[in-house]
């Protein structure tokens, strides 16, 4: 018995509703099978699984997971060279299932053994347990709470060992409390506790030093500048000195550099409604960019985009448009028509996902240099700016590309490092305009001036100052 079960086998599916018998040469991306007819099928042409790669449970699995209608079909494995004589009086026998019930039983696929053998399959991945993490201490040394991530619904990625979007933390460096923003994500280290790690804002992404053992060629650091992923596979040293087929991407929100083992990567054969191709699945999992694919999703939406593997997302991702660079001979081939409709989706890019001119920010004028500066994607330093209170500020302005517009911080983002920048107007935006509390300054009754962290005068520290206890 056990050895008959090692021999390779082939299905014959019964769409129970229609009363249609085939054997199964494949599968649709909606997870039902592509069947052909048992009398004129040719072995040669059916897909044909072995017990030990369990292909017929992932097969049955996936259906049952992705179908409308899981009853709809009833699946028969028999062995492949049998096919020829079994599986001709199978198809026959499933002409009158329920009279041939007996005869059929033990050829049935059973759901529930599938289920089982997917449900020890999956007892494999194991997401890390949010109650065995020391929320007290990341809360005291990191300042991340639990429930705001929960909110956020950046812990449900953690989890599965993905990042946060930016969230702000504050560290203890030097002795004193810093606000950073900061992506988080979690890792388990050898003795199996969950640590916290960090991925701070980098100026640049250093495409200059060598990576995991890869030395970036001058393509290589143009194609992640230009579309945030290094679009072919590479080798890369692992911890235990072997080689590692891997994708390369940017962190686009940190520029921290990210890269994904290709053995990693599961491609499915759909994108909401759209089909991929063999050709287009063998070109994204060599790196490569679908350009100007046009993408149905299953609420209705269709949009063309290009598609590529990110290792920051661990997917197929959309590429962001301002983010495109490789696709501008193919935009500007587009008809005009098409670049206008593209150019009203965002209205701080053009068509060509260029960063559109502008002249002021809010009430602050740019100098002819400043509007050269902000179309280039560097930072624009508004000296000039006031707060919600009216009062003096500096403000940074920089083109984000992942968020596709303009961000105003009081932080600089060309010095955003792993330590915190220091900046006149920090403490003064988060007391005028946030209504945070300063403990130098908590006292004061008047606005904070640019610069300001301390009482400024006597006045202000007789108010700040409090009254002593009596004495012991």
């Amino acid at each position: 018995m056990d050895q008959n079960q090692e021999k390779e086998k082939v299905l014959i599916a019964r769409n129970n509703e229609t009363g249609q018998i085939g054997a199964v040469t494949g599968q649709n991306p909606d997870g039902t099978p592509q069947i052909a007819d048992v009398k004129s099928a040719k072995l040669s042409d059916l897909v044909k699984f072995t017990k030990g790669q369990n292909p017929v449970e992932a097969f049955v699995s996936n259906f049952l997971r992705q179908a409308k209608n899981p009853s709809l079909f009833g699946f028969f494995s028999v062995n492949a060279d049998d096919f020829g004589t079994v599986g001709q009086g199978l198809g026959a026998l499933l002409e009158s299932p329920e009279a041939n019930k007996e005869m059929l039983a033990p050829f049935k696929v059973e759901a529930s053994e599938v289920s089982q053998s997917q449900s020890q399959s999956q007892h494999k991945y194991q997401a890390i347990d949010g109650n065995s993490i020391d929320w007290a201490a990341f809360k005291e040394n990191w300042g991340v709470d639990r429930e705001q991530l929960e909110k956020s619904g950046d812990l449900d990625k953690m989890l599965n060992y993905g990042k946060s979007g930016l969230v702000k933390i504050q560290p203890t460096l030097a002795g004193e409390k810093m606000e950073l923003d900061a992506r988080l994500s979690l890792r388990k280290d050898t003795n199996g506790m969950v640590k916290l790690v960090p991925h701070f804002i980098h100026l640049e992404p250093n495409l200059e030093k060598e990576y995991r053992g890869h030395q970036f060629t001058a393509e290589d650091k143009a194609q992640l500048l230009n579309t945030g992923n290094l679009g072919r596979i590479v080798e890369l040293n692992g911890k235990d000195g072997k080689k590692i087929l891997s994708y390369v991407s940017l962190d686009r929100l940190t520029n921290e550099i990210v890269s994904l083992p290709v053995d990693k990567l599961h491609i499915r054969g759909n994108i909401g409604k759209t089909v991929l191709t063999k050709e287009e699945i063998e070109t994204l999992k060599s790196g490569l960019p679908l350009i100007n694919k046009e993408v149905s999703l299953r609420e209705g939406k269709t949009f063309t985009t290009t598609l590529q593997v990110n290792a920051d997302s661990r997917c197929v991702e959309f590429v962001p448009k301002a983010w495109q660079k490789h696709n501008m001979v193919e935009k500007q081939q587009q008809p005009q028509g098409q670049r206008q409709q593209s150019s009203q989706q965002n209205s701080w890019t053009d068509a060509e996902g260029n960063i559109r001119p502008i002249g002021k920010w809010k009430e602050n004028r740019f100098t002819e240099q400043q509007k050269a500066d902000y179309v280039a994607g560097k930072t624009v330093v508004l000296e000039n700016a006031v707060d919600a209170k009216g009062q003096p500020c500096t403000l940074y302005l920089k083109f984000d590309p992942a968020k596709q517009r303009p961000i105003a911080s009081t932080k600089n983002p060309d010095l955003a490092q792993t330590v915190a920048p220091s900046n006149e107007s920090a403490t003064q935006m988060a007391v005028n305009n946030d209504g945070r509390t300063n403990e130098a300054t908590k006292n004061v009754k008047e606005p904070l001036q640019q610069g300001q962290t301390a009482p400024k005068n006597d006045s202000q520290q007789k108010q700040q100052r409090k009254p002593k206890g009596p004495k012991v």
